[in-house]
């Protein structure tokens, strides 16, 4: 399980969650993509009707407060083997109402364990937030992509996401993993890019690995107006090359964590 977690927005976590996880499953494995985001825009990529789900109370948010579970929730995309646990606006109510329970940040593990013994990977789409719903994603997760556009304030947030991750690794996941950085939006052409990719590896370079940048392009966005990943309309495009290099990272990943028995999940220890 390995969430894509940046406190600052529009930095490229859903673009990459789509984009991975449809390799993944065009690879042939089975994924569910989690969209921890009120915004739902993971599932709106993916031609998600998250209005029909929430109407039909089939949403992370009915997954949090236990009135559904997670396997009843999912939704089928082009590619049947990437499924999709839609979100609703209705999931910032969740921020409220975790802090006010006890031991909150165990409920998304909790509502998981079952699916997570059935499929070979799920991916979470984090909130642009460092509130309760990240906490219990982390909590939940083997590992962790940070997806950092290639400008100087969302760079200097990546302490704050790291201390956040630390805080974790303490508290409830001791096993937690930082799979890498992935730098987006990054323009060749101009100087401020060029510095802050070198303040990335001058900083965080010795220990963790960084992915080669993906470029600013239009053709993400515009992608989602076709309900499905670029990849699965331009498989040559800018940028997939360092998708496919965080596939193959994943499946690396997990297969050095699969459980003996055969599970094809991810697992903690």
């Amino acid at each position: 399980m390995v969430s894509l977690a940046n406190q600052k927005g529009g930095v490229g976590k859903t673009t990459g969650c789509v984009n991975v996880g449809r390799m993944l499953a065009d690879r042939g494995y089975s994924v569910v993509l989690v969209d921890s985001d009120p915004q739902a825009n993971a599932g709106i990529h993916l031609s998600v009707d998250v209005v029909a789900c929430e109407d039909a109370e089939r949403t992370l948010y009915y997954v949090l407060k236990g009135a559904a579970k997670a396997e009843e929730c999912l939704v089928e995309t082009r590619n049947p083997r990437l499924r999709v646990l839609p979100s609703s606006l209705k999931l910032a109510e969740s921020e409220t109402e975790l802090a006010a329970q006890q031991f909150s940040h165990n409920t998304l593990r909790s509502r998981l364990v079952e699916l997570r013994r059935s499929v070979d990977f799920i991916l979470i789409d984090c909130p642009p937030t460092l509130g309760h719903l990240v906490t219990n994603a982390l909590v939940a997760s083997d590992t962790v992509l940070i997806p950092c556009q290639t400008q100087p304030l969302a760079f200097m947030g990546m302490g704050t996401l790291r201390r956040q991750i630390d805080f974790v690794r303490e508290r409830g996941n001791p096993t937690l993993s930082l799979l890498g950085i992935v730098p987006t939006f990054y323009s060749g052409r101009t100087t401020q890019d060029q510095a802050t990719l070198k303040d990335m590896h001058d900083t965080y370079g010795q220990e963790v690995h960084i992915f080669p940048p993906i470029p600013n392009t239009t053709l993400y966005p515009q992608s989602s107006a076709g309900g499905d990943a670029l990849v699965a309309f331009n498989a040559k495009a800018p940028g997939i090359g360092t998708f496919d290099l965080v596939v193959q990272t994943l499946i690396a990943e997990r297969d050095r964590r699969i459980v003996p028995a055969g599970h094809g999940v991810m697992t903690h220890g």
